[in-house]
């Protein structure tokens, strides 16, 4: 991206949440302009190791933003109430704080690959987007990874006379934001959800398409709807006591973690530090006294490879004991469990299930398989075979066949399906030289969504072609593409079941 485009994406982000012009020394306000007030603040840091050390620079305007363009890594992309500096030097920061937020403009989400996690790229951020319902306005790559910044249509303004109730609420949307992504990609967890992030700049930008924003009433209606679906992705466990159920102590899982010596503190892990305040948690929950609880954790501390200091310890165990949390997560207990004893291990192993449920056969035991399982090999069988370049597959149903070992009448009838639900596009040529040619509807979209707005309708056309479409299909997915509202509830394009 050039410099010069920079300009409208910082105000896009900053959303009038920053004066427009310096207060002193503008060199664009003019010089009878009043200076814009009641305005706020944003911070940047020139390095990563600056940054660590709070060494940063107070910004209030859009036009310093920009004659800091390259300049910086990092910055907080949420405006603030104030910014000042801790020094008469004026290099340490104050004010970047959770309780000082003016407004909430963007969710952000850190996509850290580390040497245990598989390597993605940007296209399998907006793959998994597409599901999602949303899609980011800006992927960033970064030293170890990527940013996406998901930027709200209109900010979410904070005020102390509402309690916070809008950093709550906005919280609560990117938590369950991170654990939607985290079930395929590798999504750092434990980074300040409204805090310091990477800064867009001329050399980092894999994708941006400024209409992708949507109004915080959305995202709310997702995320409740996506507790409602997903139980463990809520932030607070209910814990059941006495003849009701059983304590978090008496669970599986917390035996598991005791009992467990081999853990550390890194970026990007969910570690140590986690793993001692959830068992801490987990015994304030459970009713056990702040000092019994202390006790069992600095015998557990010593058994550590690579143990916390005592007065760290004595800190995170007076932070479960504030009476702020209900009890340990099963969302952190669930990922830490995965990350430190087991990634075999199933909820059924580390919670003790309330009552009996009814389960399938496993497939392998069953003699036919459902039809949304098919569905399901052959959408992930397209995307390891098909690219954003080129979204569609030429092959043999012969060949397709024997690759998913799935019954020819049940792939007819499956491609049928699917056809007529609008989740694949394909067409079969007979005899000598003949095979099938194949795509999925979400490749084809983010091709289109990938592309330059003078590329849409010739990609478009040449898919249209490929397949001997004769309806509007290609020109609603174009339009599909260019609009904000691809992804809201009212268009069904990904959202019927074919089992």
């Amino acid at each position: 991206m050039q410099a010069t485009q920079l300009t409208n994406l910082y105000s896009l982000f900053m959303q009038t949440g920053l004066r427009t012009y310096k207060a002193k020394n503008s060199q664009l306000r003019h010089i009878t302009d009043t200076p814009e007030t009641n305005k706020g603040a944003i911070f940047g840091f020139r390095t990563k190791e600056q940054m660590i050390a709070g060494r940063g620079v107070v910004l209030t305007s859009e036009e310093a933003l920009v004659e800091n363009t390259d300049k910086f890594t990092h910055w907080t992309p949420n405006v603030y109430r104030y910014g000042t500096y801790a020094d008469k030097n004026r290099n340490y920061t104050v004010g970047h704080s959770e309780k000082n937020l003016r407004q909430i403009n963007t969710f952000t989400l850190d996509f850290d690959i580390n040497e245990n996690s598989e390597k993605i790229t940007a296209n399998d951020i907006l793959y998994a987007s597409i599901d999602l319902g949303f899609m980011p306005t800006l992927i960033l790559k970064t030293d170890h990874g990527f940013q996406a910044y998901f930027v709200l249509e209109k900010p979410v303004y904070v005020t102390a006379k509402t309690n916070f109730k809008a950093v709550k609420a906005a919280k609560f949307i990117s938590e369950n934001l991170r654990a939607y992504f985290a079930q395929t990609l590798p999504v750092d967890l434990t980074c300040n959800h409204f805090g310091i992030a990477r800064i867009p700049r001329t050399d980092n930008i894999e994708f941006f398409e400024p209409n992708y924003r949507y109004p915080f009433k959305e995202w709310q209606r997702w995320s409740f709807k996506q507790s409602d679906n997903h139980p463990s992705f809520k932030s607070n466990f209910t814990v059941l006591v006495g003849t009701q159920g059983k304590k978090q102590t008496d669970e599986p899982w917390f035996d598991l973690l005791l009992h467990e010596t081999k853990f550390v503190g890194k970026k990007g892990l969910i570690g140590r530090n986690n793993v001692v305040f959830t068992l801490a948690l987990a015994y304030f929950s459970s009713g056990y006294s702040q000092e019994t609880c202390l006790y069992n954790l600095f015998e557990f501390n010593e058994r550590l490879d690579l143990p916390l200091e005592e007065k760290e310890l004595v800190k995170i165990v007076q932070s479960a004991y504030s009476e702020k949390y209900q009890a340990a997560s099963r969302d952190y207990i669930i990922l830490l469990c995965k990350a430190w004893v087991s990634e075999e291990l199933t909820s059924k192993e580390l919670f003790v299930r309330q009552g009996w449920t009814k389960f399938k056969k496993p497939r392998h035991e069953r003699v036919r398989s459902h039809l949304s399982e098919w569905k399901e090999d052959l959408l992930s069988y397209l995307s390891e075979k098909t690219t954003f370049e080129t979204p569609y597959l030429t092959t043999s149903k012969k060949q397709l066949r024997e690759d998913l070992n799935i019954p020819e009448r049940t792939l007819d009838k499956l491609l049928t399906t699917l056809k007529e639900q609008k989740e694949v596009l394909f067409t079969v040529k007979r005899g000598r030289g003949g095979g099938i040619r194949l795509a999925s509807m979400k490749m084809v979209l983010v091709s289109l969504i990938k592309a330059r707005d003078d590329q849409k309708q010739i990609i478009a056309a040449r898919l249209a072609q490929l397949f001997n479409l004769k309806d509007n299909t290609m020109q609603e997915l174009v339009v599909q593409s260019k609009r904000q509202e691809i992804f809201v509830e009212e268009i069904k394009l990904f959202e019927l079941d074919t089992g």
